[in-house]
């Protein structure tokens, strides 16, 4: 006869890995463990809390989970920081838009030729 897990044995074990996926950036590994953790959550009802669940435990997944809020915040700056740096890289690529002394537009500066296709 086996055991079933309960529910919060499950959320422990997602938000452990959620934790690791958070350190080593693996976007595509939290994508499934969001829906792992919302299935985990769904499974708690309020009278299925065994006496294995302790304060303790409680409270060490309660500091998890504020980590890894911690950390996908953290995960998310460094996104957006990176799409800023990645507009800019393309912005200069493009080269620099200006106005000649009789109001016509011309372009400055930009790669051109051989280079231009590499970038």
């Amino acid at each position: 006869m086996t055991i079933e897990e309960s529910g919060f044995d499950r959320l422990e074990k997602v938000l452990a890995a959620t934790a690791k996926a958070i350190r080593i950036g693996d976007l595509t590994a939290m994508a499934g463990l969001a829906a792992q953790t919302e299935a985990a959550l769904a499974d708690m009802a309020v009278g299925e809390i065994g006496p294995d669940v302790t304060q303790d435990r409680v409270m060490a997944l309660r500091a998890l989970a504020e980590r890894n809020a911690a950390g996908l915040l953290a995960a998310a700056k460094g996104i957006r920081a990176a799409r800023r740096r990645l507009a800019e890289v393309m912005a200069a690529r493009a080269g620099m838009q200006t106005y000649d002394n009789v109001g016509n537009t011309q372009n400055i500066g930009g790669p051109t030729g051989a280079v231009k296709a590499r970038l």
